[in-house]
């Protein structure tokens, strides 16, 4: 009878057969064994030699000891004049750029060197203290005529200059100054309706110039004529003031005669030092307003934007001040609060920086020197230097930039393999 397959494969086995198989050589099993001890031995040892770290990771940006000082817009600003070019020198409190007013930022600064300047601060010399009549001073005119007319005051109760007028005499001077108030009315209705002109012509030279034309010299002449015609109107509008309190004063020393009444010097000399401390505040604010200046001696930074007639929304960013003396280079990492208890002074830091790929240059190598002990909004701030300045782990030399940005991994500790598997168990 022919045997089937699964007779075969279940047939008994010789007895030499079995014995092969269930007894192997005795050399497989000793060298079996020494191989994997030697494996497990080589992979605890592996695990014991190779480290990799624990690291806290924050955005970084390169700056000085002293940082740059970043230049916003208070407020919207129209820029009227730039004063200064992009990266040149400048010193703290020089103005940068001036926004439209209607006042002359010339006259505005002469006003307000004069005022810093001035040493005689007793009511004689405030009394005396000159505001050209054809500055246009805009904005801060009104301050302007309170001093005048405050000056005017005491120098007339000292000098006593109209106790030697009769009622008469004053009358007369009165008349004489409302024909020449009169007068400059008059030539002011004719100034206003030339300066309208004069405004409407320059607006058509500054779009031709804005086309392309090249009208250099036109554009030039429309500026002055609307500059003439301006200083024109404020100086006889200054004249009218001035005569319109000679009025006010006459007016009052025929009151004085007829009732009797004294006046004081010393309240006169009050009232010159308030209208001197206001015009100086009145200066003071309209810089504030109207100008951009510089908070440190320093390199100036502009943005390509930046150019006369732009106008500047509200914390727009112009540019920045490098400092003259601003130290080493450093680095500041915004270091969200979680895990940064580990960061610890001393503690290397490997920064990639994003305008030199990793790969191509390579990372630049840190230090931990500072770490900001009131976080911010969830943020540690945390700054490292470099003692090898900007040299990379691949040989290369990085060109710093301001306010260069990156990554930064802060190594808090390096352990093996061995010991993360121990200190889970």
């Amino acid at each position: 009878m022919q045997e089937t397959k699964q007779d075969w494969q279940y047939a008994p086995r010789s007895q030499d057969m079995e014995e092969i198989i269930n007894r192997p050589p005795s050399w497989i099993t000793l060298y079996g064994t020494i191989f994997m001890v030697v494996c497990i031995f080589g992979l605890a040892l592996i695990s014991y030699l190779y480290e990799y770290p624990d690291t806290v990771t924050g955005d970084l940006v390169l700056t000085t000891i002293d940082p740059p000082r970043p230049l916003e817009a208070p407020d919207d600003f129209p820029i009227a004049r730039l004063l200064v070019a992009h990266e040149d020198s400048v010193r703290a409190r020089e103005v940068l750029m001036v926004a439209r007013s209607l006042a002359t930022f010339d006259d505005v600064f002469e006003l307000s060197e004069r005022l810093s300047s001035n040493q005689d601060q007793s009511d004689a010399g405030l009394s005396n203290f000159f505001i050209p009549p054809n500055w246009n001073l805009g904005e801060i005119q009104e301050a302007v005529y309170e001093l005048q007319e405050k000056q005017e005051m005491y120098r007339n109760l000292r000098d006593r200059r109209l106790d030697g007028l009769t009622t008469r005499e004053l009358e007369s001077r009165i008349t004489r100054q409302e024909r020449f108030i009169r007068e400059q009315r008059q030539l002011q209705s004719r100034l206003e309706d030339r300066l309208v002109r004069n405004r409407a012509k320059l607006e058509q030279e500054e779009q031709l110039n804005t086309d392309g034309v090249d009208n250099r010299s036109g554009l030039i002449t429309a500026r002055r004529n609307v500059e003439r015609t301006e200083d024109e109107l404020n100086a006889s509008r200054s004249e009218v003031r001035a005569a319109s309190f000679d009025i006010e004063l006459m007016r009052n020393q025929i009151d004085s005669y007829r009732g009797g009444l004294p006046s004081s010097l010393n309240q006169a000399g009050e009232d010159l030092r308030n209208a001197y401390d206001g015009l100086k505040a009145a200066v003071a604010g309209w810089e504030n307003n109207y100008t951009i200046t510089s908070p440190v001696d320093g390199l100036v930074l502009l943005q390509r934007d930046i150019r006369p007639g732009r106008t500047l929304l509200r914390g727009t960013s112009i540019g920045m001040v490098l400092p003259a003396n601003a130290g080493g280079i450093i680095g500041r990492i915004d270091l969200p609060n979680k895990g940064s208890g580990a960061v610890a002074v001393g503690q290397r830091v490997l920064v990639r920086f994003d305008s030199y790929p990793y790969l191509e240059y390579g990372s630049v190598e840190g230090e931990v020197i500072s770490i900001g002990r009131l976080p911010t909004g969830g943020i540690t701030t945390v700054e490292v230097t470099f003692p090898n300045e900007l040299n990379t782990t691949t040989g290369n030399h990085l060109e710093p930039g301001p306010l260069m940005e990156g990554e930064a991994s802060i190594i808090t500790e390096s352990r093996s393999l061995l010991q993360r598997f121990f200190k889970r168990w």
